[in-house]
């Protein structure tokens, strides 16, 4: 029977027989232990008087350990390699890292939320989400410094008292009151800018237009120590960080990655450019780590080196600080190492040396320092918002000119008629 099951090693009854230990009884009734151990290739006689499994984890025999990890990951994430040495110099094992798929693959580090269900994974060590890769955010144009010094809600207040004075000295006012609406506003903001322009009568008129006047004061004096401050000052745009943010800003390429969270696409075809949209990268632990693996991509050759695409990454663009799928590293380990990885996994996490290795291993990453001061001269095109200001309020006046002379006529012509 023993040398019945192996003539073909192979055969599944072979390979259930070796797994285990066969009893091998011979005419005098007595009996021997055979066990065969597959890392040696050999077979082992036990004692029956004295039966002591043997641990066969502890020699591998040269066993090799394969680690199926893509070139870029191993050059960046190198505790996996190191790690998988350290076991196999214990067990008298082989490691082999290998980016080459094949059946006798016994380790690989499960990236981007990919999961394999059933008892062959194992918490690893570090974490892996999808990092969302978003454009930089742009410095303001000159012209900003107009609007910047106030938010929304106090430019808002401002023109309502505008508009509420005007109303007023509209009905009440003694002097004003006999001008054109869009004259007393355009006074009021004068009187803001740079004082009263001519005298006022009566009682009302004078209190109300000096109480704006003291407002002024403080209000203007404040506007112009910030406005002389921003000039000095490179002001960006806000960044894309929250998901509110990314759904409003980013573009993304029309994609299953894209549709899964319902994201905008471009269409098909078309390109709005490298400075608009938004892509999805595989992450590990940090933002560091995870540009450090965009480094050891390898990138087409007759379009740019990899230096030069390191560069304009980190010029252009930058990491959200949401992230998708964040959760701790799976392995996928062979069933036939699944008890010594484990047991060293969890040495590793007791003991914190995957930290400790990382923390202290010198990595170099491009760092990208945004301006701080402005070094740049004033052009034409940053003035655009001035000479749209310009003509607005020309074509403003004219149209005021037009409505009063035609409703001067009007009321001229009804006179003349009575």
């Amino acid at each position: 029977m023993y040398k019945t099951f192996h003539k073909d090693p192979t055969s599944s009854i072979a390979e259930a027989f070796q797994r285990g230990y066969e009893v091998v009884y011979d005419l005098d009734n007595k009996m021997e232990i055979l066990h065969w151990n597959n890392f040696s290739r050999q077979t082992i006689t036990i004692d029956p008087h004295n039966i002591i499994v043997p641990d066969e984890m502890r020699d591998l025999h040269g066993y090799k350990l394969n680690l199926y990890l893509m070139g870029y990951m191993r050059k960046t994430m190198t505790f996996d390699k190191y790690f998988l040495e350290q076991i196999a110099e214990k067990v008298n094992a082989t490691a082999v890292p290998t980016d080459v798929a094949s059946h006798g693959i016994t380790i690989i580090p499960l990236l981007g939320g990919f999961r394999i269900d059933g008892t062959e994974t194992l918490p690893g060590l570090g974490t892996t989400f999808w990092a969302l890769a978003v454009p930089r955010a742009k410095p303001k144009s000159v012209v900003s410094i107009l609007i910047d010094p106030f938010d929304m809600y106090t430019w808002i207040t401002y023109f309502i008292l505008v508009l509420t004075m005007a109303i007023q000295l509209v009905f009440f006012g003694e002097f004003l009151g006999r001008r054109h609406f869009v004259e007393i506003v355009l006074e009021l903001i004068m009187i803001s800018i740079a004082g009263p322009s001519r005298t006022y009568g009566g009682s009302f008129e004078n209190r109300i237009i000096t109480m704006f006047c003291l407002m002024g004061i403080v209000l203007i004096s404040s506007y112009q120590s910030l406005v002389i401050s921003f000039m000095s000052f490179v002001r960006y745009h806000p960044e894309i960080n929250t998901l509110a943010e990314i759904e409003e800003r980013c573009l993304f390429v029309d994609n299953n990655d894209a549709r899964l969270f319902n994201f905008k696409t471009f269409p098909n075809g078309t390109f709005p450019g490298f400075d608009q949209v938004c892509t999805f990268e595989i992450g590990r632990d940090n933002v560091q780590r995870t540009l450090m693996l965009f480094s050891n991509y390898e990138h087409d050759r007759r379009l740019f080196f990899n230096e030069d695409a390191m560069r304009y990454k980190v010029k252009n663009f930058r990491y959200a600080n949401t992230k998708f799928f964040e959760q701790q590293l799976l392995y996928y380990v062979s069933p036939r190492a699944l008890q010594l990885f484990k047991f060293h996994f969890q040495a590793i996490f007791e003991s914190g040396i995957y930290d400790h290795y990382y923390n202290n291993k010198s990595l170099t990453v491009s760092y990208y320092a945004q301006d701080t001061f402005v070094d740049r001269v004033v052009k034409v095109g940053d003035l655009t918002l001035l000479w749209y200001a310009y003509a607005g309020g020309t074509l403003l006046s004219v149209a005021c000119f037009v409505i009063e002379q035609f409703i001067h006529n009007k009321f001229e012509g009804l006179s003349a008629e009575k």
